[in-house]
């Protein structure tokens, strides 16, 4: 068990950087997707890859982890040529799903567009259409790969799909929106399917590589063989309630994405304004994503652990990985919002050059924190096979969701600024409804609130650093006649001072530890100044 620990906290940690790596280069995609479509075309973008992530999540949110799970159990159990034959299985059954999905979307297309209120979408719907194939299949392998405990192919694997995604999407759009906005809007999306065609290719040859079916075929060679209707009904066992849940999910997104459209034209706005409006919006989940991408490396490698321990019955452990998901979920995702909501307006100027819609981030930043605890409260209850019953939580939360925006979108002088208080209640009420569940299934409370008191107290220091340089930068910039270059200087500058502040008080008051940094890498502690290092030895 030490072992796969070790390769837990490595995982993670490959995961983690890949995955900021992604998003820190699409976080600088979009201002210059929007620069190209403009504010109008992105969210007509928005809308329709809303459509596209309801389709994706059917075949693949809900299947990687499910086929991670088959796996990581088939493994722990000493049946790893059992775990390769998951992966054949669950390939070709998303691939036969995958390509019927795929047809479905290219034939309904403009269909589609009519039906979400927003025509110009549909060519966007119809250009997304050959990823939902192609990403079926990758998502069997990074299955497997997960459920191996395997994560440095996934992580490459990431990093390589997002480059080429957006190098060709940010290359059709800028040559296609010379015909429309529309068809600009389109050559944004086309990226997708090819970067995931790349991916795919080299999960394979890794895949290849690394020998996984003759080293399995050796190490299984006595041990009984598992029926292959036990593994589909397995497969159908973890993967079915997951589907339905992450499909809810974004069904819910999709409900919602009409449902804010509707609204928006009965407060008054003609239909280019929504499309600006949905363009706004989507800038603030974009940027909410960003430290989400950690919590999600952090699920990515705790669902096999915790499967793992589930099926050797290690209560122990299972309680010690979920201790420590929730401690560094809570250590990174409160000082990003405190920092996005204090740091709102200037983020916004640096990324996209204005502030439009900055006011979401600051009213709406304590959703990332949310967000962030059910993500890890689902993948370890799913892990304990508390499958339907997080599929009942999402599904009172998207209710309680799109009852707030049908209200308050309604509303003018609130319009899109409903949609955070939606967020709000979606997640908040599956979060207190999980919290129970993990109670009585542990059999032990977890401490939420006292997790969260020392990164709370530390990035109350970090606010009040912030607002302290702000206001002489705000001198400097009135001076400079707000040049763009030195606000984009001064802001990475109280950036950088403020992670500074949060991370040294996190070691003053011992919210951060030693035990912490190794276990998700011992090299970390090495690389770190010689002050900071005495901190935390203490």
């Amino acid at each position: 068990m030490e072992d796969q620990s070790a390769n837990s906290s490595r995982g993670f940690l490959i995961l983690s950087i890949a995955g900021l790596l992604t998003k820190v280069i699409s976080v600088f995609y979009i201002p210059l997707l929007q620069r190209i479509i403009g504010l109008d075309g992105y969210g007509i973008y928005q809308n329709c890859y809303e459509v596209f992530l309801f389709v994706y999540a059917v075949t693949n949110l809900g299947t990687q982890p499910a086929i991670a799970k088959v796996v990581a159990e088939l493994t722990a159990l000493g049946k790893p040529n059992d775990a390769v034959r998951a992966l054949k299985i669950s390939r070709t059954l998303l691939s036969l799903v995958g390509a019927v999905l795929t047809i479905f979307l290219m034939l309904f297309a403009f269909p589609i567009g009519n039906m979400i209120g927003n025509p110009a979408a549909s060519y966007g719907i119809l250009m997304l259409a050959p990823s939902i194939f192609v990403t079926s299949l990758l998502s069997s392998y990074r299955g497997y790969f997960q459920g191996r405990n395997s994560m440095t192919a996934i992580a490459v694997s990431q990093v390589l799909e997002q480059v080429i995604n957006i190098a060709i999407s940010l290359a059709c759009a800028y040559f296609l929106v010379h015909i429309s906005v529309e068809y600009g809007s389109a050559g944004g999306t086309i990226g997708t399917s090819v970067g995931a065609f790349v991916a795919c290719l080299y999960m394979v040859y890794v895949y290849g590589k690394k020998n996984f079916e003759e080293d399995s075929m050796y190490a299984q060679q006595n041990v009984k063989r598992v029926r292959t209707k036990h593994i589909i009904r397995k497969l159908i066992k973890y993967g079915l309630p997951i589907t339905l849940s992450s499909g809810l999910q974004n069904f819910g997104s999709l409900v919602d994405m009409v449902n804010v459209n509707s609204r928006l034209a009965f407060a008054g706005f003609n239909l280019q304004q929504s499309h600006v409006l949905y363009g706004v919006l989507g800038r603030y989940k974009t940027l909410l994503s960003v430290p989400l991408i950690i919590v999600t490396a952090l699920g990515t490698t705790v669902l096999p652990a915790v499967s793992a321990a589930m099926a050797l019955k290690d209560k122990k452990e299972i309680r010690r990985k979920t201790s420590f998901a929730f401690r560094i979920t809570l250590i990174i995702t409160i000082p990003a919002a405190v920092g996005l909501s204090c740091l709102g307006q200037e983020v916004f100027e640096l990324l996209y050059g204005t502030d439009q819609g900055f006011e979401l981030m600051v009213m709406g930043s304590v959703v990332l924190v949310l967000m962030a605890v059910v993500q890890i409260q689902t993948i370890i209850l799913q892990s304990m096979n508390k499958l339907y019953y997080v599929l009942g939580t999402f599904s009172i939360g998207i209710v309680a969701k799109i009852i707030a925006n049908y209200i308050l979108v309604g509303i003018p002088e609130i319009n899109i600024l409903g949609v955070v208080a939606g967020n709000f209640l979606w997640f908040a009420i599956p979060m207190i409804l999980n919290k129970r569940a993990l109670k009585k299934a542990l059999r032990v409370k977890i401490p939420l609130f006292r997790s969260a008191v020392k990164p709370l107290f530390a990035s109350a220091i970090m606010a009040g650093i912030i607002f302290m340089l702000k206001t002489p930068t705000s001198v400097i910039l009135t001076l400079a006649n707000g040049n763009t270059l030195l606000k984009a200087i001064t802001t990475i500058l109280i950036i950088s001072i403020a992670g500074f502040v949060y991370l040294y008080s996190m070691m003053l008051i011992g919210g951060i530890k030693k035990n912490d940094i190794d276990s998700i890498s011992p090299r970390i502690f090495n690389y770190l100044p010689r002050f900071l290092r005495k901190k935390l030895q203490k």
